[in-house]
């Protein structure tokens, strides 16, 4: 199984809302992402959903090395 398919499977999410985030990321940021941004996102897809959605949604904080990813994720329309 390669990286991305890899990374895919793991952006299938129980909610549909970041299921619709992680796509969007994917098809816009992954294949540019640099190395560092991947381990983020890494990190990231480990957490639970509701804390991932809570990241997203400023309800509660996230460590600034998440900034950039986060604001990535936060545009899905771009």
């Amino acid at each position: 199984m390669s990286e991305l398919s890899r990374v895919k499977m793991r952006c299938r999410r129980g909610l549909k809302e970041l299921d619709v985030i992680f796509q969007h990321y994917l098809e816009r940021h992954y294949t540019s992402a640099s190395p560092t941004e991947l381990q983020r996102l890494d990190e990231l897809l480990a957490m639970q959903d509701p804390i991932i959605w809570d990241m997203l949604l400023d309800a509660i904080p996230f460590p600034d090395e998440y900034a950039e990813l986060i604001a990535k994720l936060r545009v899905v329309h771009d």
